[in-house]
């Protein structure tokens, strides 16, 4: 099974996230083309999981007496995992089980693997729960939108965010102290210098200036992005925009729509609800989700019921919902017990 999923990133070329799963070996093949793609793998691979791909580590051979750094394919068995968002870092750690031939004294031994964009690699599933939601999480990278660098400004203060599908980071706040209206192009020239440097570091595929429109329409002249007017800018300005505009989009994919939805309904009908896994499962067995919401620390600390739970689901024709704990409604869903779901009837 061989898919290309296109991602519209608000260039002209899309983007394609490919893999390939063979179902008799149970095995996939991604290759990551972008950060966000790192977290979908990270979900994807559970304690026992062979991790194979070309990864560099010390290495000895017989005779010599120091060791180099030699570039080699062989294969982790995954104990632990290491996932720092905004970082685009994906570590797995656990004893290499293969390793490519000519190569001795590394099988058995402890190593990190490093899963980065741009490198494939192959995860072996080693338990017995269905490929079916494996495929399904790999879509979900389709919903990685447009990587936005907002700068939020007024005459007083700057922010700067990075806004993707996995949430909202603020990089930086430059402020103003020298507030006279001859004096606004300077801070427009720091602002574009601080915009310039975040560009080449984060790579965004757009940067959008938010504010009041005459602050924006004045830094446009200088500053090459979309301009999203509103009431405020700064710090502020951050928070007004992840609440409209441009991050509307962003709110359905990471299932914010979803849950206002299951609050409306647990507190107007509790029927049409389920809470924690003993409710969702049951509801999951007789068809009756139409949306689940999942937390993604509940996928790594219970993977099998987690994986069942979410296999079901899209069986069922069900949305699924995969919440960040680090968010607040990944807050309200920890404390309902990590999952919760819209019923159908």
């Amino acid at each position: 099974m061989v898919g290309f999923i296109t991602i519209y990133s608000g260039v002209s070329t899309p983007i394609n996230v490919k893999y390939e799963i063979d179902a008799k070996r149970r095995v996939v093949k991604v290759l990551p083309e972008r950060e966000e793609d790192l977290y979908f793998i990270y979900l994807l691979i559970d304690r026992g999981d062979v991790v194979r791909g070309w990864t560099v580590r010390e290495y000895k051979p017989d005779g010599l007496k120091e060791g180099e750094r030699v570039k080699m394919y062989l294969a982790v068995k995954a104990e632990t995992l290491e996932y720092h968002k905004f970082r685009g870092s994906l570590r797995v750690r656990g004893p290499v089980v293969e390793v490519q031939e000519g190569i001795e004294g590394v099988k058995g031994r402890r190593h990190t693997f490093d899963i980065v964009p741009g490198r494939e690699v192959e995860i072996e599933k080693t338990g017995d729960l269905p490929l079916d939601a494996v495929v399904e999480v790999l879509n979900m990278a389709k919903a990685a939108l447009p990587r936005v660098m907002l700068v939020s400004m007024d005459d007083e203060e700057a922010a700067f965010a990075y806004v993707t599908v996995l949430g909202v980071e603020v990089l930086h706040v430059l402020r103003n102290v020298r507030k006279e209206d001859n004096l606004l192009d300077e801070f427009i020239a720091s602002v574009r210098k601080v915009v310039e440097e975040l560009r080449q570091r984060y790579r965004p595929d757009k940067v959008v200036l938010a504010g009041p429109g005459m602050i924006i329409d004045h830094a446009g002249r200088h500053i090459q992005g979309e301009k999203s007017p509103q009431s405020s800018g700064g710090l502020a300005g951050v928070y007004e925009f992840m609440r409209q505009g441009l991050y509307e989009a962003l709110k359905n994919e990471m299932g914010v729509e979803a849950y206002q939805k299951f609050l409306h309904r647990l507190a107007t009908d509790r029927d049409a609800v389920a809470i924690g896994p003993e409710e969702v499962d049951a509801a999951a067995s007789v068809g009756r989700i139409e949306a689940l919401l999942v937390l993604d620390v509940y996928i790594k600390e219970s993977p099998e019921r987690a994986w069942r739970l979410i296999s079901q689901v899209y069986k069922t024709r069900g949305r699924v919902y995969i919440i960040r704990e680090d968010t607040e409604i990944g807050a309200g869903l920890r404390a309902m017990g990590n999952v919760a779901a819209l019923l159908r009837w």
